[in-house]
């Protein structure tokens, strides 16, 4: 997406430094056997999720829309895979893992198009896989947004509304939980991280 290509370098500095996310990503870790794979939707720039997951002895493929930011992760994290494509159009058999991850990248889609992504999600979930996922605390479907000075339209649910989502689509949630976090140069966002399971 050419917004992102524009952002990369900008995005990383003010939001790579998430310590919820960062938490939730060293979790997976711990929870994972070394040398399983992790796929990273929206893996943008690879820091810090595919960072810290390579640095675990973790296999991780990332996807991502934009060439800008696979740039830089294919700079900063040469031990993982990325791959230049639109993670919901990937096919159902592209892979099996023990994890997926989607830190705010399932934000940018419908509401429609976020559930189609849970359900392949957990079709390229192993049995008892894990996934993690980062979104924004609000409630609506496909609202315009100015991002970081860009237009771009975003989806979002509350906190009890994910979780019933995320049971809905065959998940078990191990852990959700709305925290405050402040971006670099931007006001405070209310955001949600959760962890689920395949049953």
């Amino acid at each position: 997406m050419e917004v992102f290509d524009q952002l990369a370098e900008q995005y990383q500095g003010e939001h790579s430094h998430n310590p919820f996310q960062a938490a939730l990503i060293e979790r997976i870790a711990v929870l994972l056997p070394a040398g399983t794979s992790v796929l990273d939707l929206g893996c943008g720039t690879g820091v810090p999720t595919a960072q810290i997951l390579t640095g675990s002895d973790h296999r991780v493929v990332g996807v991502d829309v934009s060439e800008g930011m696979l740039r830089l992760a294919r700079e900063q994290v040469p031990a993982a895979e990325f791959v230049h494509a639109d993670f919901t159009r990937l096919a159902d058999d592209f892979g099996q893992f023990e994890a997926v991850t989607a830190f705010f990248s399932l934000l940018m889609l419908s509401k429609a198009d976020i559930e189609r992504t849970l359900d392949k999600a957990r079709g390229w979930l192993k049995p008892g896989g894990y996934l993690a996922l980062g979104m924004v605390n609000f409630d609506g479907d496909s609202l315009p947004f100015d991002f970081m000075g860009m237009p771009v339209t975003v989806s979002g649910y509350l906190q009890d509304d994910l979780s019933a989502v995320l049971e809905a689509h065959g998940f078990t949630v191990v852990s959700i939980e709305t925290v405050s976090f402040t971006p670099a140069d931007g006001p405070e966002e209310s955001q949600i991280f959760a962890l689920a399971r395949t049953s």
